[in-house]
């Protein structure tokens, strides 16, 4: 059932301080997440769901609190898992046929931390076939579902995650980035993701692997349920000491991530800068030596190498009969199954092209970003997450101030790629809305191992904007 008076904010501080204070019980929190995943269940943001198995936990966690025990920070939050990062007592499909009831033997490291800390998992969610796409146009489990915008994409591949999260189904949840696989669909979603330091977070049962580039992210309404989730991923102190960004200075990059802008995502940019002046912080407008089609290019030798090396040894550790090859050809979207073929057969000089790649043109890249940290004494990099807002669904043809471009779909990971290689933190809050209603992402960047840093900024701009308008669905 619907409870009579919900909590009016349904986040994960906000759930977690009222379950503790006994304003309401863990198992009336999981009632509640589960009418409202019934309630808007043609979002499709699931794959999969134990709505008995929750509310068993859920009591379970009433009854531990009730005999006084101590009580975890999650204490009976119900957070939603992408269905790719494994889990022992839910499917971890990958959003792929081949998985579809296939269990992993044990829970992904990042899983049990969460659990750990009391935490109840919600469900799995719905996402890009394999994680390889920024639509979550999935060709088995169905399109996601954009709660602002029915007919329009989530983003990807976390849009489940994402979705669920905007439409108050679930308080938060994790997503997993490679190209931008957590930012994409917060931005899209009007909600907050975040991509972690590399290594901040410990690694293993995601699939597909790729442990330099790809990194599970925290996904919330907004960047202290990010800031709590990081600190207990990371085993760290959660912290948001930046009290205001009087004298903070942001970089703003036009040349690289600025230009071929949607008007619309422009407009609420150009707004979004015009308040961080206000809050006093010092915006410096100076690009960066062009680097793009280096990072592209380095981007995509780590990523299929790794790919290619790591696959058995997660088949072997997740204990599952499927076999890379039956996993491939049951691939359900010819576009996925074309690229993990590929990456599956490629040539032993591959290695080569991996090896220069890690000890020349990643070190290359990351010199380049901490030159233009140095030079202008920068705490972070500003830019709009993505070019564009969400898109209609199946829509691959993006028309940008009056020029259509067929390759725009991938232009969703031009400002999301580098941070994947040189290991940065990466953060997108909401910036406001369109004139017809579709969120825009603002992003913040830092140097590796800013982290908290990166948090506190964006919570104090959040502070300052206010929170989105939640999406206006029944």
């Amino acid at each position: 059932m619907i409870l009579s008076n919900p909590l009016k904010d349904f986040t994960v501080r906000n759930l977690s301080l009222a379950i503790k204070q006994r304003d309401v019980s863990a198992e009336e929190v999981a009632g509640e997440v589960i009418a409202r995943c019934e309630l808007h269940a043609k979002y499709n943001t699931l794959i999969s769901q134990d709505p008995e198995g929750l509310l068993a936990a859920a009591r379970a966690a009433d009854q531990h609190q009730s005999s006084g025990a101590k009580l975890g920070p999650l204490h009976g939050v119900p957070l939603l898992i992408k269905d790719n990062i494994d889990t022992k007592d839910l499917p971890t499909t990958g959003g792929t046929p081949a998985f579809e009831n296939d269990y992993p033997r044990k829970d992904a490291p990042v899983v049990r931390r969460l659990l750990e800390s009391g935490a109840i998992i919600a469900g799995k969610s719905n996402l890009h076939e394999c994680a390889v796409g920024a639509t979550s146009d999935n060709s088995h489990y169905g399109i996601v579902h954009n709660p602002y915008h029915f007919d329009y994409i989530p983003g990807g591949s976390s849009g489940g995650t994402a979705a669920a999260i905007a439409a108050r189904m679930v308080p938060g949840g994790l997503g997993t980035d490679t190209y931008g696989s957590v930012r994409v669909p917060s931005a899209m979603c009007g909600i907050a993701g975040f991509r972690p330091s590399s290594g901040r977070y410990p690694g293993g049962g995601v699939f597909p692997p790729c442990h330099t580039r790809d990194t599970v992210g925290p996904m919330a309404q907004n960047s202290a349920d990010l800031a709590l989730l990081d600190g207990i991923l990371s085993g760290t102190e959660s912290n948001l000491d930046v009290t205001d960004l009087k004298g903070v200075r942001l970089g703003l990059p036009h040349r690289i991530f600025r230009e071929q802008l949607d008007a619309r995502t422009a407009r609420v940019f150009d707004d979004a800068v015009d308040l961080l002046k206000e809050l006093g912080a010092v915006i410096v407008e100076a690009d960066i030596p062009e680097f793009s089609d280096l990072t592209n290019k380095t981007a995509q030798q780590i990523g299929s190498f790794e790919t290619k090396r790591d696959m058995p040894a997660y088949f072997e550790t997740r204990g599952t009969d499927v076999t890379i090859s039956r996993m491939i050809d049951m691939i359900a979207s010819p576009i996925v199954k074309v690229r993990i073929a590929g990456i599956m057969s490629l040539k032993p000089e591959a290695e080569e092209a991996y090896e220069k790649a890690m000890t020349v043109h990643r070190p290359a890249i990351k010199k380049i970003i901490r030159d233009y940290y140095n030079e202008h004494s920068l705490a972070a990099i500003i830019f709009p997450t993505s070019p564009f807002p969400a898109v209609e669904v199946h829509d691959e043809v993006v028309t940008i101030n009056g020029e259509t471009d067929k390759t725009a779909m991938w232009r969703l990971l031009d400002n999301l790629t580098y941070q994947t290689v040189v290991g940065a933190p990466s953060l997108s809050v909401p910036a406001g809305l369109t004139t017809d209603g579709l969120p825009v992402g603002l992003n913040f960047d830092g140097l590796p191992g800013t982290d908290q840093q990166i948090l506190a900024l964006g919570h104090a701009f959040e502070r300052a904007a206010g929170p989105l308008p939640p999406p206006s669905i029944s």
